[in-house]
């Protein structure tokens, strides 16, 4: 499957990218938005999700989403393995996808993380029939 290998490849990509430091601005960063956004209590859309992915990026949360997305595309890439890495990756493209979609007010993330999460999901419909023997068992006679 084409469409497997090539989510897993970029998810190996945006995984490993959250690993790679970012170069430091060429101006002083202006706080000044952000102060006066907590004092008079107004938060914007624009500023919330700055604000959100900075302390995500301060905890460690966006380096533990790295080693799941590179895990996930590794599991994807190996064809025993991909429903595996699929149903790992469902869960933190749901919640890439819901992060955008409630905190960031541009369109063409939300299609392109909506496009991730529709792939995602189409991949894991493939595998119906297994998840179905999986997932629903008939019970025993004896």
């Amino acid at each position: 499957m084409l469409a497997a290998m090539a989510l897993g490849i970029f998810f190996i990509y945006a995984g490993s990218q959250k690993f790679i430091p970012k170069p430091a601005p060429a101006q002083p960063v202006d706080n000044s938005a952000y102060i006066q956004a907590f004092e008079k209590n107004e938060f914007e859309s624009p500023l919330t999700f700055r604000m959100s992915v900075k302390a995500l990026k301060v905890s460690g949360f966006l380096k533990m989403v790295g080693v799941l997305q590179i895990l996930s595309g590794i599991l994807i890439l190996i064809p025993v393995t991909r429903l595996i890495g699929l149903l790992m990756l469902l869960p933190v493209v749901v919640n890439v996808f819901c992060f955008h979609f409630f905190m960031d007010n541009q369109v063409h993330e939300n299609v392109e993380t909506g496009a991730y999460l529709l792939g995602t999901i189409l991949l894991i419909a493939y595998y119906y029939k297994i998840l179905k023997s999986l997932l629903i068992r008939k019970p025993y006679s004896l």
